[in-house]
């Protein structure tokens, strides 16, 4: 029962800092000005395949989950199972209900008003999950893998921006296709690239780093060892 009482919290932490990274990806979409380079990625192939987005992501996540599993395991738990399968999902779903409700974002400042709103969303959420430690996002383990197979030659810090690289390129030539490229590319996808790190560093420090610990103290000794 203990074992279970420790765990509680830091399941609901992944649970909702999902949540939140969900809802972000969804305004990213709906604001069309751009967004991170995975989810512009899996947006142009998705355009282009005509696949439902959730659905895709999911996909992709899957594929990059089976390298993790074979090179960096460790960093696969309940929050990397969560993420892969709902953040696609809860974006998704966040569309549709405007689409229901008949919200129309228009005019570049409140697009670009939804962009801010969804990139501190966004770095809240991933500040819950990885405080959590209940594993990492596939993607965001995949720099760990390129390091692992390149033999430590390609470093993470400089493998995470090769992907983000990677990702763009992909999403400038499926999202052609579809001809909406320039809305899954454009200043929110620089944006993003640049605040990304220092706002989830800046979450993790100020909130969520230290609610966890304060929920669950032999998460701060593990830590700690």
């Amino acid at each position: 029962m203990k074992h279970m009482k420790s765990y509680a919290p830091r399941v609901l932490t992944v649970a909702v800092g999902v949540f939140i990274i969900g809802v972000a990806a969804g305004l990213f979409k709906l604001a069309a000005v751009g967004s991170d380079p995975f989810t512009a990625m899996n947006s142009g192939i998705s355009a282009a395949l005509e696949m439902q987005f959730g659905t895709l992501q999911l996909l992709v996540n899957a594929v990059i989950l089976v390298l993790v599993f074979l090179f960096k395991r460790q960093f696969i738990g309940f929050g990397t199972i969560f993420n892969m399968v709902f953040v696609g999902y809860t974006a998704d779903f966040l569309i549709w209900l405007m689409g229901r409700l008949g919200i129309v974002f228009s005019g570049l400042p409140i697009r670009i008003g939804m962009l801010l709103v969804g990139a501190v969303l966004i770095c809240a959420g991933a500040a819950l999950y990885i405080s959590a430690d209940m594993g990492m996002s596939p993607y965001d383990a995949a720099g760990y893998v390129v390091e692992v197979v390149t033999g430590g030659r390609l470093q993470f810090k400089f493998a995470r921006p090769i992907l983000d690289v990677v990702c763009v390129g992909i999403a400038l030539l499926t999202g052609a296709q579809a001809g909406i490229q320039w809305e899954i590319i454009g200043f929110g996808t620089v944006f993003l690239t640049l605040c990304t790190g220092p706002l989830i560093q800046f979450f993790r420090t100020r909130w969520t780093d230290p609610l966890l610990r304060k929920l669950c103290p032999e998460l701060a000794g593990a830590k700690a060892r």
